[in-house]
């Protein structure tokens, strides 16, 4: 078997599978490549300063904390960091969770193997979730919306918001940035219907909040969800499916701006 024939058959494989797409100033790197429950590895690459910054938007962290681990102390947090020396990584402008690194763009192809490499070993450690208890869905979209919100936001979990009536109740979680804040709900599977009245009935009587500002985060995918639930909770806010790769967070991204002060910062 011909050695550069087959290196070629590799790199023509990986070109074909992989694909750029527009976001913001930058762009996200789908590859050809999973992490252990299926999702795609996808980085995120953008200018910053004179350099570009490879980043794994903290995907690696958040689906471990999803499957129950905690990746801020013990075995997990020292497999973490050495993960990150072990690729080289500088983590310039990284938040808790984010494997990133910042170059010359003529570095980039290596810089974004380095971050891939340093997340899917990250991702390995799924393996010590039996050790951790178990992590509720309104847990896994508190960990999802800190990650994305990173320090250029504020989070507070379990919010209470004023109804209507002049009575007050809690929500999974409010995200502030820019004068303007977002007040998510998770919505859980096991029960459909408690969980979309529930949600209903909070968004619906918090009517001093915008309708854009109030979110319904529901377990799974679209396909899993009864048309009615999901066409009864779009009359009170906006509806973001957990399982859709980036959808939550483009729904923050439009709605609460990053703070002045820390993009200066």
């Amino acid at each position: 078997m011909d050695a550069k024939a087959a290196v070629a058959a590799v790199l023509g494989a990986v070109n074909d599978h992989t694909y750029a797409h527009p976001y913001g100033d930058g762009l996200l790197i789908d590859l050809p490549l999973t992490y252990g429950d299926g999702d795609a590895v996808r980085i995120l690459v953008e200018p910053m300063g004179t350099g570009i910054r490879a980043s794994d938007r903290a995907t690696a962290a958040s689906l471990l904390a999803i499957a129950g681990v905690d990746i801020t102390s013990g075995r997990a947090a020292e497999a973490f960091a050495e993960a990150i020396r072990g690729a080289h990584l500088n983590g310039v402008g990284a938040h808790a969770g984010e494997i990133a690194t910042l170059g010359s763009q003529e570095d980039l192809g290596g810089m974004i193997l380095n971050v891939v490499q340093a997340s899917l070993r990250v991702d390995q450690l799924r393996w010590l979730a039996h050790q951790q208890p178990a992590v509720t869905f309104a847990e896994q979209v508190t960990s999802r919306v800190k990650s994305w919100a990173g320090r250029q936001r504020q989070i507070e979990r379990d919010p209470v918001i004023r109804l209507s009536s002049g009575r007050s109740r809690r929500v999974t979680v409010a995200v502030s940035g820019g004068g303007r804040t977002a007040y998510i709900q998770a919505v859980s599977a096991p029960d459909r219907d408690r969980s979309t009245e529930h949600c209903y009935y909070l968004f619906g009587n918090a009517n001093r909040i915008p309708k854009e500002q109030k979110i319904a985060a529901l377990a799974g995918s679209h396909d899993s969800w009864p048309e009615a639930n999901v066409a009864e909770l779009t009359t009170v806010g906006a509806v973001q499916f957990f399982d859709e790769l980036t959808g939550l967070e483009r729904q923050l991204d439009a709605v609460v701006p990053a703070s002045q002060s820390a993009l200066q910062s």
